[in-house]
Parts: structure tokens; sequence; C-alpha cells
């Protein structure tokens, strides 16, 4: 069965998600690029992330278990084995 992933939005936004109960906290950078992840029960960093400026990967520590990285806020998710394609989402 697959694991239930919940989002939260606001005004557009994702600002955070649950799953499976581990609930992730996306901090995001001005232009909406999910620069840092944190689990929202302790507080602590599960992940740290730089992009190049057209949404490659540039560094990255931790894992983050969210495909929103690059304008990730708004909506934008990275399919997996791919580096920077993005597809917007539809209503969250």
């Amino acid at each position: 069965m697959p694991m239930a992933v919940r989002y939260t939005t606001v005004d557009g936004q994702v600002l955070c998600e649950n799953r499976g109960g581990v609930k992730t906290l996306f901090m995001p950078d001005t232009l909406g690029n999910v620069i840092e992840t944190r689990n929202m029960d302790t507080g602590a960093q599960t992940s740290s992330t730089t992009y190049w400026p057209y949404g490659e990967v540039r560094t990255q520590t931790g894992t983050n278990p969210s495909p929103f990285g690059f304008c990730g806020v708004w909506g934008y998710y990275t399919q997996a084995g791919e580096e920077a394609a993005t597809m917007a989402l539809g209503t969250l």
C-alpha cells in the first residue's frame, strides 16, 4: 500500500508535508526554492540544498523526502531520475 502524503498550502505556497506521520517543514529562499527542510516535531534540520540558476542541484546535505526543491513552494517538483525538469502541480 502506498504511503499517504498530505501537503499544507497557504496562498498557493506549499509549506509542509505529512508523510506517513513524519511532518516536514519546507524553508524557502526569496525565489521559492526549498533550501532547507526541518522535522516539525523536533525542529532538526533534515536537508540543505543550493541550486544553480536553472534548477540543477549545486550542493545538498541530508535528504529531502519530498520531490519539492527548485521553485518547490510554488508547486513545482522534480521527477524521479531527473535533475532539473520541473512540472507545475495542479490544485493541492
